[in-house]
């Protein structure tokens, strides 16, 4: 299959088309970055015939010998560059979120309705072979007291330093200056304030929880209401209660902090026991998720597993050409997306205001 890649940033380096170049089915057939050194760097690296510094121009010009593309950008041009694709009819795997914005959201699940191209969002979580083991364990659990959710990253640019050689984009000031001010007119759009503290708070936080969001809806469906939500220590904290479905009560947490370690995990309490899932770093490759039960009243039974260090960005790339082949439906269709975007607009919407909003997400 020959696909395009559209962004060549670091997660793409680590990740995408490393793993793209292992999959005998894919065809790195062009790729597109603004920073044309990454774009020369990586095309010579992996022999890539079609090379573009925009996105618009790889769409146009190869559009009718491509089957896909996988759009790894900045999260505010995720959008913008999926929708294009997909009015190219091309198979389009889009990095998380989907969008800033809801309405901008709304936008690529409209025109993946308008075309016979799959749209699939790039939730590597769900594809971690841990976070399927700690689904079948939940679904054993009698009922479910308590749901908790935390996940705090390290300082993810001192762990890229120093574990791998990133090509950065020698880009142009005012390029840089014009996107970040793209960037931050959507997040301000989002949440409907031009609040300093709420605006860092949501461009910060939108990307780093919009994974566990994902992963929760997975197995408890939809948020009924937001009960709290705080938003302190400036914009770097955020804590919420969510309600799901059957009066599911979660708590959720996100930090930014600068130490190195990684800090993911979902636990679930049940009356006699609980799972839970602690996520392995996300930047470093093939690093397994460790999963545990603890069942038992009067006597305690722990079991740990490690199911597999079989990388979930690979896993999901792979599913993503099945889904271009016909073989399966995307497990992260661009709808969820837009929902996890509204639900995280609406925690940020919600502090604002200080009040409960009944919501359904």
């Amino acid at each position: 299959m020959k696909l395009g890649v559209i962004g060549v940033g670091a997660i793409a380096q680590i990740m995408h088309v490393p793993y793209l170049a292992e999959l005998p089915e894919a065809d790195i057939h062009a790729i597109a970055d603004p920073g044309e050194n990454v774009v020369e760097t990586f095309g010579d690296r992996y022999d890539v015939p079609h090379r573009y510094t925009e996105s618009a121009a790889l769409i146009e010009e190869r559009a009718d010998e491509l089957d896909g593309v996988v759009v790894t950008t900045p999260m505010h041009t995720h959008a913008e560059v999926a929708v294009a694709a997909l009015d190219a009819d091309l198979h389009t795997f889009v990095e998380k979120p989907v969008a800033v914005t809801p309405e901008d959201a709304q936008a690529v699940v409209d025109a993946a309705e308008e075309t016979d191209a799959v749209c699939m969002v790039g939730y590597m979580k769900r594809f971690d072979p841990g976070f399927r083991r700690f689904q079948s364990e939940v679904a054993d659990l009698s009922e479910i007291d308590l749901v908790t959710s935390v996940v705090i990253p390290p300082n993810v640019g001192a762990v890229i330093d120093e574990n791998y050689d990133i090509v950065y984009a020698d880009l142009d000031e005012g390029f840089i200056a014009e996107s970040n001010a793209k960037r931050r007119q959507q997040v301000e759009a989002a949440i409907g304030t031009d609040d300093e503290t709420l605006a860092r708070a949501y461009e910060y936080h939108l990307e780093s929880i919009c994974h566990d969001v994902n992963a929760l809806r997975s197995v408890f469906g939809t948020v009924e209401a937001i009960d709290h939500v705080d938003v302190f220590k400036e914009w770097k904290y955020v804590t919420a209660q969510l309600r799901y479905e059957g009066d599911r009560r979660c708590l959720l947490e996100s930090g930014a902090t600068d130490r190195k370690w990684y800090d993911e995990r979902i636990r679930v309490d049940a009356p006699e026991g609980s799972a839970s899932i602690e996520f392995s770093n996300a930047f470093i490759r093939n690093t397994p998720s460790d999963v545990r039960t603890k069942i038992g009243t009067d006597e305690t039974t722990e079991t740990r597993y490690t199911p597999s260090s079989d990388e979930p960005f690979k896993r999901e790339l792979g599913h993503f050409l099945e889904c271009i082949d016909g073989s399966v439906e995307p497990r992260t269709p661009p709808a969820e997306s837009k929902a996890d975007v509204e639900l995280i607009a609406d925690l940020f919407k919600a502090s604002d205001r200080g009040t409960e909003r009944t919501i359904r997400r």
